[in-house]
């Protein structure tokens, strides 16, 4: 008995000579780097050829002569891609943007974590891309609350343009442009050239510059007739106009 007293209390006072830090001395706290963000902010214009798009409240003529007002103007832009002059790419992860004319603050949005370098064009998908159609109604700018989501079937309206034209059969003009698959098509990528280099800077926040013009949805390569044409009815009528507002985007200028 008194043996194992006398272990237990050895091991007591081993415990007790063991070092224990000083706080404050264990050595220094390495606290990662933070890295300066590097955001490029697009701004985007409406115009209907060279006047400013007004909702509701103004007339414009269509190349074709007719009388159009339009009430409702939106659509998505996706699949943004930075192209430098060496072919090097920037590609903007979760890219999805509804710009809608009635809501002011869709009229600009930031592309976050920009990798620095020099660019000279941009790529862009009008529209919302295959996947996120068929991944049913979503949050953010693909939320279904901003109506321009059909259901699980037929997916998102990619673009929407909606008024009223005294040459409508109708007196209405009703395009929503909906289709992802080879039937139905009307996703369109463009390519659109940089007036000037956009150089991103590290830290820095950069600016472009982009103008979308509504009038390029009723001509070329087709001069749309309001008095035929003013609903989409067909695969056809959607892919034609689909065509025609795919050089509806250019860049004014980048900061």
């Amino acid at each position: 008995m008194k043996k194992s007293v006398f272990i237990l209390g050895m091991a007591v006072l081993a415990a007790a000579c063991v070092k224990k830090p000083v706080p404050g001395t264990e050595g220094p706290v390495v606290v990662p780097e933070s890295k300066p963000t590097t955001n490029l902010e697009v701004t985007v214009d409406n115009r209907f050829g060279t006047e400013d798009l007004s909702l509701g409240d103004k007339w414009y003529i269509t190349p074709n002569g007719d009388s159009l007002k339009v009430d409702i103007y939106a659509y998505y832009i996706s699949n943004i891609v930075l192209n430098g002059p060496d072919g090097s790419k920037f590609t903007e992860p979760e890219s999805y943007h509804l710009v809608d004319e009635s809501r002011v603050g869709t009229h600009k949005f930031i592309i976050k974590d920009v990798t620095p370098g020099t660019y000279t064009s941009v790529t862009l998908m009008i529209g919302v891309d295959s996947l996120r159609n068929v991944s049913g109604a979503q949050t953010g700018d693909l939320s279904p609350q901003y109506g321009m989501f059909w259901d699980w079937n037929t997916g998102y309206i990619m673009a929407k343009l909606e008024g009223v034209s005294p040459q409508s059969e109708i007196e209405q003009v009703l395009y929503h442009m909906g289709g992802f698959g080879s039937e139905w098509g009307v996703l369109r990528t463009v390519t659109l050239n940089l007036p000037s280099q956009l150089v991103i800077k590290e830290g820095k926040t950069s600016h472009m510059h982009v103008e979308n013009d509504v009038m390029e949805w009723f001509q070329n390569p087709v001069k749309v007739d309001m008095k035929k044409t003013y609903l989409l009815t067909d695969k056809y009528d959607v892919k034609m106009m689909a065509d025609n507002y795919a050089d509806m985007f250019s860049i004014d200028h980048v900061e």
